[in-house]
């Protein structure tokens, strides 16, 4: 029997009505939305499905109204910046910190929308859709699969399809694209671009690494979140992991981050788009190899995704904690130190009893004070 051909790309507009009839013919997909969303939302969407033929259609009518009230229920101030590095003409590789495994991607391509611009096509890790409702519902959504399992062989040929993929999006002015600066979230704030995703990047730029990533127009953002609903859970994964060095999370703890991360508190929220790293890229040409190309690059997104992180009292309070200082106490209240020492401790206190307290105290706190320190570095 001949193997189904991987499918890296997400629907396309004719595929869509399809797509979205098989989505709500699932009796799980349904009773979960009864279960997750308000009445007013529920209906809407029920509706707004018969008027559903492309991926923007999709987005205006059933993606942004769920993320409205999402935002209402669970964030404080939802803020941008940054767009006049941008050119509504242009495509984009925006590289971002990564902090939700639903929101970061979804509120990123709301504020674009918002402020003139295209949506962007999304890179989603092929562990996020080993369930056909969560594929259905990525791939509707402009989501392609970033493919992480295989033989070395085949991962090499994912890899190069994925990066010729990405390269044509842009240079042809198809769809700019949103992939996170790393597999995965940085579950410790402390946000660092892997080489490894910019190996996989330029491997369809053969050997003109520095052309081929200035015709990817790679634009930094840095997404800020005051709080983040799954540090106990990020906390608590960590003290597993340090108990059991073999620990991995299934398909079903993916999906609880996802709904915590969707529902919980997240307090204020911010996008900072820096500058197209176009210029910047000739630097570059001085290197010696490779090699020390993509790790300068490296650096250079990282230095603006943290400078442009925006730092609030719970950084600098959790950054004090830590190091039992007074070191940036004109950066809050003595009633935010209070409540925020009280909301640190209330989590520790839900961590299971064989975990280590301590461990979890200092993995959380350094969880907020990372963004603080990786900022003061360059200074």
């Amino acid at each position: 029997m001949q193997e189904t051909p991987f499918r890296l790309e997400p629907f396309r507009d004719d595929e869509i009505e399809a797509a979205i009839d098989e989505l709500f013919s699932y009796p799980g997909f349904l009773d979960g939305m009864k279960l997750f969303l308000p009445e007013p939302l529920l209906q809407h969407i029920l509706q707004a499905k018969e008027e559903i033929h492309t991926a923007a259609d999709f987005q205006t009518k059933i993606v942004a109204p769920f993320l409205k009230v999402i935002q209402k229920a669970s964030i404080s101030e939802l803020s941008a910046s940054g767009f006049e590095h941008l050119n509504p003409n242009e495509r984009y590789l925006f590289i971002s910190n990564h902090r939700d495994i639903v929101l970061d991607s979804a509120f990123l391509n709301m504020v674009l929308f918002e402020n003139g611009f295209d949506t962007s096509q999304i890179a989603i890790g092929d562990n996020l859709m080993m369930h056909r409702i969560s594929e259905l519902l990525f791939r509707i959504n402009k989501s392609f699969v970033v493919k992480r399992t295989g033989t070395p062989r085949e991962l090499y040929g994912y890899s190069m399809q994925l990066s010729t993929y990405i390269h044509d999006l842009i240079n042809n002015k198809i769809a700019s694209v949103w992939i996170a600066q790393r597999e995965g979230r940085a579950k410790d704030g402390n946000d660092r671009t892997q080489v490894g995703l910019l190996t996989m990047l330029g491997l369809s730029g053969k050997k003109h690494l520095v052309q081929h990533f200035q015709k990817l127009n790679i634009v930094p953002v840095s997404i800020s979140y005051e709080y983040d609903p799954c540090g106990l859970l990020k906390t608590q994964e960590y003290l597993n992991k340090l108990a059991d060095p073999d620990f991995k999370k299934n398909f079903q703890q993916d999906v609880e981050y996802m709904l915590l991360g969707i529902k919980g508190q997240k307090g204020r929220v911010h996008f900072h788009f820096g500058e197209v790293l176009n210029d910047t890229l000739e630097e570059l040409k001085e290197e010696s190899n490779s090699k020390k190309q993509l790790e300068t690059l490296a650096e250079m997104i990282d230095k603006s995704v943290h400078l442009h992180y925006e730092l609030r009292p719970v950084n600098y309070i959790a950054y004090d904690l830590l190091n039992e200082s007074r070191t940036y106490i004109q950066h809050y209240t003595l009633e935010e130190l209070e409540w925020h020492t009280h909301f640190f401790e209330d989590q520790i206190k839900l961590l299971k009893n064989d975990a280590d307290d301590d461990a979890g105290r200092k993995y959380l706190l350094e969880m907020y004070a990372n963004p603080l320190i990786n900022a003061n570095s360059y200074v």
